[in-house]
């Protein structure tokens, strides 16, 4: 039979598993973690903003529309942009006529988990490397795990894809800033004030070249990215790593290069979420350097692979719309995959259709990676435009105001 398989078991690799699974096609995915466990799901984790046309229809395909409604209401969708070296607010948005909702990345990755066979999943497998054999299949090495052959391999392994190199020896670059990512828990409670600064949905809090974006997630926190700009790769990651948590803190707030110049009132929230990360762990995550795939990349289809989300294009988050794109790569990519695998003897998947499999594949693999060159082209503009208003200009804070749609008058 024909072999498949999945490297990752992030949003796109399971969206994947879940749609072939659908088609009743066999696959196994690889997935360097351990299964996640109970209570990290009810942890808070990042926000993420689905879309009509990508995340949201990637979710109907999958059939877990009904289960996904109700995990999408821990984060209003409400946005404010306020100046953090004065507090004030330059543009409010309580949300308007499109359906947007957000869903906690962890409870997200938990749903498409349900979906897939437990059976096809290997964890704790973290690929060493990808290679083509004599045959044209593709061996994946994952060290004293073992090296397994398949016929078809998709990369759904990130910004650091160890399949990419099958395809293309581009590299992520540095995108000039770097992020921490803290949290406040039970905020409306514990915080009120820091809870009516941020408001119910995301915030975006910009000067002096930095900031603080936040969205409301699990357990009504604060979730937080402290971000810092910077010509300097690791310079501030170096500054950061092995600082106690109240050693961050001082250093955050006594540097006017970085968070010394904002208010007391914006200040609070970052001096909140350090000191929760001290109760919770006992040390801050270190300022590390978010990278970027070069703009408008492309590459010529390879039989017997493809890579999709940010192993494809990886790009920073000011645009909402990495896992968006993640989630409709795995939808188009499973249509291609269902229609080769149609075309191999009817479906069955005979051992006289594994050569077939790649021949079939590879015009589709071409098309699919046409339609998402195009479309993560755009995205990827965008989000480097946005770095450049944010942490670029003068005042970040107004300049995104400025670039936001119409909403009522800031106060």
């Amino acid at each position: 039979m024909a072999s498949i398989a999945i490297v990752g078991g992030g949003p796109a690799g399971l969206c994947l598993g879940v749609l072939l699974h659908k088609q009743g096609i066999h696959f196994t995915i690889y997935e360097l973690r351990e299964p996640p466990s109970k209570d990290a799901t009810a942890m808070p984790s990042g926000m993420l903003d689905l879309h009509e046309e990508s995340g949201l229809a990637a979710i109907r395909a999958c059939g877990l529309w009904d289960r996904f409604l109700p995990l999408t209401s821990d984060c209003a969708p409400s946005m404010l942009v306020m100046n953090g070296e004065k507090a004030k607010i330059t543009y409010r948005y309580d949300g308007g006529q499109e359906y947007r909702p957000e869903i906690a990345r962890s409870l997200l990755a938990d749903l498409l988990l349900s979906a897939v066979p437990q059976e096809n999943i290997r964890w704790g497998h973290k690929l060493e490397s990808a290679r083509r054999t004599a045959t044209g299949r593709i061996a994946l090495d994952f060290g004293d795990r073992g090296t397994f052959q398949h016929d078809f391999v998709v990369g759904a392994d990130g910004a650091w894809s160890r399949v990419r190199p099958l395809v293309t020896d581009v590299k992520p670059q540095y995108g000039g800033v770097s992020l921490s990512t803290l949290r406040v828990l039970e905020a409306s409670t514990r915080h009120p004030e820091l809870s009516s600064l941020v408001g119910k949905g995301s915030c975006a809090i910009l000067a002096n070249h930095n900031g603080l974006f936040t969205h409301r997630s699990l357990r009504d926190s604060i979730w937080l990215y402290a971000i810092v700009s910077g010509g300097d790769e690791h310079a501030i990651q170096d500054r950061t790593t092995g600082l106690s948590p109240k050693e961050f803190e001082d250093m955050m707030m006594s540097d006017d290069k970085l968070f010394g110049t904002w208010s007391e009132r914006t200040k609070a929230l970052l001096e909140a979420a350090c000191r929760e990360e001290d109760a919770l762990e006992g040390k801050v995550p270190p300022l590390k350097p978010l990278y970027m795939l070069p703009l408008d990349h492309k590459w010529e289809a390879q039989p017997g692979v493809s890579i999709i989300g940010d192993a494809a294009h990886l790009m920073m988050p000011w645009a909402g719309e990495g896992v968006n794109l993640a989630l409709w790569d795995s939808l188009d990519i499973a249509a291609a995959i269902g229609k080769a695998w149609e075309q191999c003897n009817g479906g069955s998947g005979g051992d006289d259709s594994t050569g077939k499999l790649q021949e079939a594949l590879l015009p589709l693999v071409a098309e699919f990676d046409g339609k998402m060159f195009a479309r993560s082209s755009v995205a990827a503009h965008e989000t480097w435009d946005n770095s450049r208003v944010f942490f670029f200009t003068d005042d970040g804070a107004q300049a995104m105001a400025d670039m936001m749609p119409p909403g009522p008058p800031p106060e």
